[in-house]
C-alpha cells in the first residue's frame, strides 16, 4: 500500500516534468587506455581499510555493529525509472537488471510492480518534504538522523529506504515487539541477530541539474548501489574507489569495493551482524578485483576509428544533457 501511494506520487510528478534528453557519446579515452582502470599491479587494500570504509558508508552506528543486521531486499527486485525519455529510462532499467543478475539476486518479470524507484526531478528535497508532510505515517520508522538527511541536507541525490522489521530469533518475539526491542548484549555469540530490517522498497531521487554530463551507466550503477543497500554517499577520499563517490570524484561504474560490499551483504542468512558482514567484505573485494583484471586481459583491442566501437564492445556511453 505504501509503495503504491509513493508510486502514484512519482508518476504524477514526473508527468509534469520535461523529460531529460541525452544523445552525446562520451569522449573517447586517450590512445592506449581502456575503460578498465583496475590493474594487477594495484596494491590490494588491507582488511582494516575495507572494514573502515564499509562501516563509514553504512547507516549503522559504531555501537550497533554487533547489535544490528544490515538491511537488504529479501524478495525479487523490480526497478523503474521516471523523469527520462522512455528509451533512456529503459537503458537504465536494463543496466540495473544486469547488475542484479550479476549479483545472483532474484528479479521480477518485466511489467512488475516496482520496488526500486529511480526518478529525475527538479527538486527532490521539496518533493520528499511535501510527501512527508502529507503522509507522515510513511516515514514512521525512518531514523531521525536519516530523515533529516533526506529532507533537509543539501544533496544532489536523496535515497529513501523503506524497511520493515522481521523477527528471526528463537521462539516468539517479546510481547510488545517491535516497540520493545530485544537486546543481544551479554550474549556469548552475537553473530546472529534476533531481528532484521527487510528492504521493502527504495526510492532514489536525482536532482536533474546535478546529473548533467553523467552517463547512463553511472546513474544506473549509483542507483543499484544505493537502492540495494542502506548506505550514504562517500567523499572520494577513501582508500578504495566507489560509485558512492560519483558526485565527488566522477567514478564511472560499480567498483570492486561496491561489488564486494553487495556480495557480502546478500551472502548467507539475513540476520548476520553488521560487523560480521564487514569482516567478510575484503575477500569479496579481492574476488571482484581479480574478475576485473581477467576481463581487461580478455578485452578486444580498441578499433582505430574513434567513435565506432566493434561489435564486441559496449556502445558509446550517452551523456545526460539539458
Amino acid at each position: 500500500m505504501r509503495l503504491a501511494i509513493l508510486l502514484a506520487a512519482c508518476v504524477a510528478l514526473s508527468a509534469a516534468l520535461p523529460a531529460m534528453a541525452q544523445d552525446q557519446p562520451a569522449p573517447a579515452p586517450p590512445e592506449g587506455q581502456t575503460t578498465i582502470v583496475v590493474t594487477g599491479d594495484a596494491a590490494p587494500p588491507s582488511g582494516e581499510e575495507v572494514y573502515d570504509q564499509a562501516r563509514d558508508v553504512s547507516r549503522v552506528g559504531r555501537y550497533q555493529l554487533y547489535e544490528e543486521a544490515l538491511p537488504r531486499f529479501e524478495g525479487p527486485i523490480c526497478p523503474e525509472v521516471f523523469g527520462l525519455r522512455d528509451d533512456y529510462a529503459s537503458a537504465i532499467i536494463a543496466r540495473i537488471r544486469d547488475n542484479v543478475t550479476r549479483l545472483d539476486l532474484p528479479l521480477q518479470m518485466e511489467g512488475c510492480e516496482p520496488n526500486l524507484l529511480v526518478a529525475f526531478m527538479t527538486d527532490g528535497r521539496q518533493f520528499l518534504a511535501d510527501f512527508e508532510r502529507q503522509r507522515p505515517e510513511m516515514f514512521e520508522w525512518v531514523p531521525a538522523a536519516e530523515l533529516d538527511e533526506i529532507l533537509n541536507q543539501p544533496s544532489p541525490v536523496r535515497v529513501w529506504t523503506n524497511t520493515a522489521l522481521r523477527w528471526t530469533g528463537n521462539g516468539p518475539p517479546p510481547p510488545n515487539w517491535p516497540y520493545d526491542r530485544p537486546s543481544v548484549r551479554g550474549q556469548l555469540s552475537r553473530g546472529a541477530m534476533p531481528e532484521v530490517k527487510d528492504i521493502m522498497s527504495s526510492v532514489v531521487l536525482f536532482d536533474q541539474e546535478a546529473v548533467v554530463g553523467m552517463t547512463l551507466e553511472q546513474l544506473a550503477d549509483y542507483a543499484t548501489m544505493r537502492g540495494l543497500t542502506n548506505t550514504r554517499p562517500a567523499s572520494g577520499d577513501g582508500p578504495m574507489t566507489t560509485i558512492l563517490a560519483m558526485f565527488d570524484d566522477g567514478t564511472a561504474e560499480l567498483t570492486p569495493f561496491d561489488i564486494g560490499y553487495l556480495r557480502s551483504l546478500y551472502f548467507s542468512q539475513a540476520n548476520v551482524s553488521a560487523a560480521n558482514r564487514f569482516v567478510h567484505i575484503r575477500g569479496q573485494v579481492e574476488n571482484a578485483r581479480a574478475e576485473e583484471v581477467a576481463a581487461s586481459e580478455r578485452a578486444p583491442p580498441r578499433p582505430e576509428a574513434r567513435g565506432l566501437p566493434s561489435t564486441r564492445e559496449r556502445p558509446p556511453r550517452r551523456l545526460i544533457r539539458k
